[in-house]
């Protein structure tokens, strides 16, 4: 399929990418988004993750645009499974990606890439958004409102990430060859930690963050959530813990910086996962898979590790780092779901600034 190529170097190639299930409703509005924007110098790879419903039939149409790459398979993989999948087929020099249900406003590609553009410097780029419901009308935004500096440096975007997952995956735009670099770094099981398990790795490679403050894209929420299945809120609670966990020792292989950060905060990531452990173990929910995941984190290696040895172990360090955990988060500005003790200012209280 022919595939428009950047004509000069101020007209680079961006990948616009996402992946579908059972969202059919959804595509035709964010398909002619991404045809409306005012950059056009574009490739759009659509992967369909197993889909029932009628997406096939709806994206149909848009194969007729030269520039939309559209693909899939069956059976439904998950929605890291299809990440992994097509993150490579990017062939831009960017990429960025809306959600199958998302909006892009028709200046996003052109100011995502002007910003990019003039800060050779940084690795990608997060902003702000607005959020609409399931018919498209303005609605509350359920998540933590921010103002972010409009740059941040390597080392303090990865300790503010190894705190808390404050990027939106639809408002960013990052670099294609910094994201291959690290793909072989990526974890391929994650159910909904997917996204942050990216970001640690991208900004281990010490590149500057940047914020954009205009709302360039509508995020769309709807029902339809899983928190409510216990099931589900069990993987939620072990993966907060696990991501930050797995994915910084990943970096510290190919990093100086995730390598200083993982002396400073390995042992207390791996405590905290210790105490979240032991409560899904209360609850019946504990699996092996997770324990041989933060045992091969920690340790460098996989499998047997036993819950009741490694509290002997740690049992006076994970309370120490529950505490220090308790007595950050009380003048935070709202609950961080990793490592609270970090407690940057940008996360506390508006007098404890």
């Amino acid at each position: 399929m022919a595939i428009s190529r950047a004509a000069s170097p101020d007209s680079p190639l961006v990948s616009v990418l996402f992946t579908t299930y059972n969202a059919a409703p959804y595509l035709p509005a964010v398909c002619r988004s991404i045809q409306a924007q005012t950059y056009s110098n574009f490739e759009a790879i659509i992967f369909d993750d197993g889909s029932t419903d009628e997406t096939e039939s709806v994206l149909a149409p848009f194969k007729q645009d030269a520039r939309f790459r559209i693909g899939g398979w069956k059976p439904n993989r998950g929605v890291n499974a299809a990440w992994r999948e097509v993150l490579p087929m990017a062939r831009g020099k960017y990429w960025a990606s809306p959600g199958a249900d998302d909006v892009l406003l028709p200046k996003f590609l052109e100011q995502r890439v002007a910003l990019m553009e003039a800060n050779p410097q940084a690795g990608m780029v997060h902003g702000a958004i607005e959020t609409i419901d399931a018919t498209g009308a303005r609605a509350p935004n359920p998540y933590p409102e921010m103002e972010w500096p409009p740059r941040l440096d390597g080392k303090r975007a990865l300790q503010l990430m190894l705190q808390h997952n404050f990027i939106n995956q639809p408002s960013t735009m990052a670099r294609c060859d910094l994201t291959q670099k690290i793909l072989a770094y990526y974890a391929a099981d994650w159910k909904y930690a997917q996204d942050w398990d990216l970001w640690i790795l991208l900004l281990a490679t010490g590149q500057d963050l940047l914020w954009d403050n205009r709302p360039l894209l509508q995020y769309r929420v709807h029902g339809g959530s899983s928190s409510g299945n216990v099931r589900m809120a069990a993987i939620r609670q072990a993966e907060v813990r696990l991501a930050p966990l797995r994915a910084l020792r990943a970096a510290a292989r190919y990093s100086p910086l995730a390598a200083e950060e993982w002396s400073r905060w390995g042992l207390t990531l791996y405590r905290l996962w210790l105490m979240r452990a032991l409560t899904l173990r209360k609850k019946g929910a504990l699996r092996q898979e997770w324990l041989d995941t933060a045992g091969a984190a920690f340790y460098g290696e996989g499998g047997g590790r036993s819950l009741l040895v490694e509290i002997c172990r740690h049992g006076p360090g994970m309370a120490l780092a529950a505490l220090k955990q308790r007595k950050a988060v009380k003048h935070q500005s709202f609950r961080v779901a990793g490592l609270a003790e970090i407690d940057d200012p940008l996360f506390q209280l508006g007098e404890s600034r």
